[in-house]
Formats: C-alpha cells, structure tokens, sequence
C-alpha cells in the first residue's frame, strides 16, 4: 500500500472548507492510490548527486540545489502576481492549502498560502499600487492559514481598494478569502458560497481486519490516537472533533460578516449557489460578465 501522510492528513484528519464535489474527486483519487491501483508508474527518480563525506551534496551540488529552489519560488510567486500601472492582480486558482509542495500543488492544482501571502505583502509595499484584485477560482480547501490570508487582506484594504473576480467558482475557504475584499464582482453563472466546514474521518478498521491486520498500539494521552484509521471514532472523541469545528464555522461566518453584514446565517450553512443568486442574498455585489483584462481595464480608466 502506497502512503501519502500529507494528503491523507489533510482530507481525513484535519477540518476543511472545501466544495463537496472536489472533495469527493480529491478523496476518490488519493484512496485509489493508495488502496486500489497498483499499475501507476513509479515516481521518476532524480540523478544522483555525489555525496561528501556527510552523507550531503558536496558543495557546488549544494549551489546548485539552492539555485533551482530560488528559480523555482520565483517562478511560483511571478504566476499568482501580475501589475498593471495602479492595479495589481493576485491570482488565488485552485485548492488551497499552505507549505504545499510542488508534487502537492501538482496533485491539486493548489494555492499554497504561503505564496498568495508573499505577493499580496508586496501589493501593499509597492506604492504604485493603488487596487487590487484577487482573481479567485477555487473549491476551498485546508483550513490552515485561510483566517491569517483573510487579516491580512483585510489590512491591505485598509490603504488599498481590495476587489475579488470571480468568473467560475468561490467557494468555501475560497469564499472566506474572497468576503476580505470591498467588493466582490462574480459572472452570473459563477459559483458562489459553501460557507461550512466538514471533518472527514476514515474507519478502515473493518479492511485492516478483512486483511488479517491487526494494530497494536501503546498509547500515553488520552486523544493521542483520536481520529486514527485502524479505529473506530469513540463518543467523546466525536464530540471533542466536532467542537473544534463548530469553533471554526462560527469564525467563519463572523469573518463573512465583518464586511457583509447583511447576509443572514441561513445563508452561511454550507449550502452554493449562483452568483445570480448569491446577489440577493449578500454574497456578491456586482454581477459581470467582463473578462479579467475587462475588469482591471475598467478599473484602470476610474483611477
């Protein structure tokens, strides 16, 4: 059995605001590999590098690792960040999570808040920059790291008009970042909201056992174990996960509230909708069918 701990901790061990259907494609993918298909090729192994006495890269091996790195971040910060004379626009496409690897980003077409951090620093350093847009295609994603993007574009919009685009998808913690802006234009068809957060925990004990396995542990802490797939989840372990959730979804529907006020917490139960639709309720304040380049020209000729 293939293992993926990262991947596998963030879908079955840790609270997501993610769209339910990429969900499924995302968890369907990743049990597959892990448990059902074992004909995917191996991962390319790179060439190896000379080894000091260390065990390490020597040296110029070292250099040129580093380099690649370098290359690679900026490369990485130069596709999520573009500045048209006053307006700068911060590309947000994609599932979201942070400290994420390339493989990961690869795997997920992600968003490493890591990144989005950086650039959205550099918009509000920059003193050309009077706007900027976030240009947001996402199903949500990990929780981790959502409510620190969102203060910090919440400071941003305190010295620069903040507007998120949206012409496919916002949902979940892609909606959470994107209610940080002062205005939020969306294409009618757009999707729009998914205001919830979900824990998924996986019971394989039953395949473990149907496989003659059987997990022994020894244990220091009462939660230690809490949420491991070789057990069932135990009362007061569900209830200890749930309040953690419930702690979340009341930060987030505060979070939607901070600028948006009016919109009513029938609206934030996890439920999406059209940007048509999200109009009335709150969640969107302009519909658009402009493209990208329309919209920031749009701005552009106003400044």
């Amino acid at each position: 059995m293939k293992t993926y701990p990262r991947l596998f901790r963030e879908l079955f061990c840790s609270p997501l605001m993610l769209h339910a259907p990429a969900r499924a494609a995302f968890e369907t993918e990743l049990l597959r590999r892990m448990y059902g298909d074992t004909s995917l090729s191996a991962i390319p192994i790179a060439p190896r590098a000379d080894l000091g006495d260390s065990g390490r890269p020597k040296g110029e091996w070292m250099d040129y690792f580093k380099d690649v790195e370098a290359t690679e971040k900026q490369m990485r910060l130069e596709r999520i960040y573009e500045r048209t004379g006053s307006v700068a626009v911060v590309k947000i496409d994609g599932a979201i999570g942070k400290r994420l690897t390339q493989f990961e980003m690869d795997c997920y077409g992600g968003v490493d808040l890591d990144d989005t951090d950086q650039v959205l620093s550099a918009a509000m350093q920059d003193p050309r920059v009077q706007t900027v847009v976030l240009d947001i295609h996402s199903p949500g994603g990990s929780v981790i790291g959502v409510h620190e993007t969102y203060t910090r574009i919440m400071a941003l919009a305190e010295t620069k008009e903040v507007h998120a685009f949206v012409n496919a998808m916002s949902c979940s913690a892609g909606y959470y970042i994107a209610s940080a802006a002062d205005h939020i234009a969306a294409a009618p068809s757009a999707i729009v909201g998914s205001i919830g957060v979900y824990m998924a925990m996986l019971d394989a004990s039953r395949w473990y056992e149907n496989e003659g396995l059987k997990i022994n542990v020894m244990q220091g802490g009462k939660w230690k174990t809490m949420g491991a797939e070789w057990k069932p989840l135990a009362d007061d372990e569900r209830a200890k996960l749930q309040a953690g959730v419930d702690a979340l979804f009341t930060q987030f529907r505060a979070a939607v509230n901070e600028k948006r006020p009016q919109v009513a917490a029938s609206t934030m139960e996890g439920q999406w909708m059209t940007a048509q639709e999200g109009l009335d309720l709150g969640l969107v304040d302009e519909l658009t069918g402009a493209t990208l380049d329309e919209y920031v020209t749009g701005l552009l000729m106003q400044s």
